[in-house]
């Protein structure tokens, strides 16, 4: 429910995500000093190459893991939506800058149905019900959603 100035400048990023393929996270809030309920929401491409976060490595080198990294840009991408805490009907203002075209943000979150199956499984393994393999339920996976991308790797990473 759109009942905020965040989740209303969340979803017109999200809207922005889908019709232009960049996606925006949400960075930070700045409050106007002319007017306290008026709030500027900034978001930065995903993809942006001066967004990229230093990897946090454990400490340990054998949990260490090596990742596939996203393809990062100089796209210079930034939204800004701000928004009067008091009139959440219409935004005061939306500024969006990208300056070099890429390819587009592909979403490797795993699908909340996909999730609540995989936790299922977890439950039914738990109660002894019947034991499944993680390869049996990467299986099972790909039987109720064909189309999915989902890895094994992230079913292991659920389980």
């Amino acid at each position: 429910e759109l009942d905020s100035a965040k989740t209303i400048a969340d979803a017109i990023s999200k809207e922005i995500w889908c019709l232009m393929n960049y996606r925006f996270i949400y960075k930070k809030c700045k409050k106007s000093s002319a007017d306290a309920s008026v709030c500027t929401y900034t978001y930065y491409c995903a993809q942006n190459e001066k967004e990229v976060q230093k990897p946090h490595l454990n400490d340990d080198p054998s949990k260490q893991r090596a990742r596939l990294k996203m393809d990062r840009f100089p796209c210079g991408g930034s939204l800004q939506i701000t928004i009067k805490d008091d009139d959440l009907s219409r935004p005061l203002r939306l500024k969006l800058a990208h300056h070099q075209p890429h390819i587009p943000y592909v979403d490797i979150a795993i699908p909340k149905p996909v999730k609540d199956l995989v936790q299922q499984f977890k439950r039914e393994n738990a109660t002894n019900k019947h034991s499944l393999t993680l390869f049996q339920i990467y299986t099972r996976v790909l039987q109720e959603f064909p189309a999915t991308e989902v890895t094994q790797k992230q079913i292991y990473a659920l389980w």
